[in-house]
């Protein structure tokens, strides 16, 4: 898995699904659909947008909501990352696709198919399916609702839940059929159903959208139930054991063989302020941390990072919010404080790493040429 881990995903893009800004979630949701596609790419100035079917999931009045307030911004990757480093970030964050840009341009996606696919080729997955199942199983009963099933997704952050009818599997219910029957796909020249419509969905049983499911059996091996799942379409494998259903596998699983381990930080690290959508908090405290790390390495003098994050609403309105972070590192020689604001949490953090490691060598430089010939003898080497 090592040499794999180090190709670089240029060599692994696909085309990717773009869509405007302006798109309506209804719209987005036909995109997907005709697409047969799980996230589709907002490109704006610099940076690359993402709406996913589970962000799609949590909208309540999809007539009336703007893309911009369920969008979010994923870590871009560059043609040169390593598929280890974007195998964790796909992890962490529970996607199945990240952008690929060249400077400021989106010029392809890697997608967790285009991975799957590539292990499959390239792998050793004589291990058995059941070595890469992890958690416990969350089901519902064919009596629950549609909308339980929503909110246990939304949640736990899940896209597959088993149904359970007399102790038994008796289906499955996946996010991208709730979406697909909540949401009305918005096409020229054929009116949208009302809102009304959709929530009435909600209160049907979830058995009346389960489909039959895909299993395979605990001993089986992992190349064998990953070919199928590729097969039949399928975004995850039920596992059986004597002929029960114990837990379940998805590409989240395979993709993990694949993940570098999280950089380790020795040293003490705050961040104060952190937005509460959790998906922007972990993109900023995994930028921090990986800033932090990165640094670490470069400057052993560093004795503790702090971070504070301030935000204010956009004067447009309060879908977009500006921010305003603050870096103070204390090291052997003094403190070391730089600030920046912008839009995009991530690229601020990105520019802040950039900046203090810039202003650092800048400092160690200086230091050198100041020193007197005399103590030129006594520096440690």
């Amino acid at each position: 898995m090592d040499t794999l881990k180090k190709v670089e995903v240029g060599k692994l893009q696909t085309p990717p699904i773009t869509i405007p800004s302006t798109y309506t979630i209804s719209k987005i949701v036909g995109v997907l659909k005709d697409k047969n596609c799980y996230e589709v790419f907002i490109p704006e100035k610099g940076k690359v947008g993402i709406v996913t079917i589970r962000d799609i999931l949590r909208v309540s009045h999809p007539t009336t909501t703007k893309t911009s307030s369920i969008m979010k911004y994923p870590t871009s990757l560059s043609p040169t990352t390593s598929l280890g480093e974007a195998a964790r970030i796909l992890t962490d964050y529970r996607l199945r696709a990240l952008p690929i840009m060249e400077g400021r341009e989106l010029t392809g996606a890697l997608t967790a198919r285009k991975i799957l696919e590539f292990l499959l080729e390239k792998g050793s997955l004589n291990l058995q399916v059941k070595s890469l199942t992890t958690g416990r199983l969350t089901t519902i009963s064919e009596n629950d609702t549609v909308a339980k099933a929503r909110n246990l997704m939304v949640d736990k952050k899940i896209d597959h839940l088993p149904v359970i009818s007399d102790k038994k599997i008796a289906g499955i219910v996946t996010s991208n059929e709730i979406v697909f029957r909540l949401i009305p796909r918005e096409r020229i020249a054929i009116a949208m159903t009302s809102t009304r419509g959709a929530q009435k969905n909600l209160g049907y049983q979830a058995s009346s959208i389960m489909e039959t499911p895909l299993t395979c059996q605990a001993r089986d091996k992992a190349s064998e139930a990953l070919t199928n799942m590729l097969r039949a379409g399928k975004t995850y494998n039920l596992v059986e054991v004597l002929g029960m259903v114990q837990s379940i596998v998805t590409p989240r699983d395979y993709i993990n063989l694949l993940a570098e381990p999280k950089p380790i930080v020795e040293i003490p690290v705050y961040i104060i302020g952190l937005p509460e959508d959790p998906f922007e908090a972990e993109v900023a405290k995994s930028k921090f941390l990986n800033s932090i790390e990165t640094l670490k390495r470069a400057f052993p003098e560093i004795e503790e990072a702090r971070s504070v994050i301030k935000i204010s609403e956009s004067i447009k309105g309060k879908e977009r919010r500006r921010y305003e972070v603050d870096i103070v590192m204390k090291t052997l020689k003094g403190v070391v404080n730089y600030s920046h604001s912008g839009w995009d949490l991530p690229s601020i953090y990105d520019e802040l790493a950039t900046r203090i490691k810039r202003l650092m060598t800048q400092r160690r430089g200086t230091a050198k040429r100041y020193l007197r010939k005399g103590q030129k003898t006594k520096r440690k080497r």
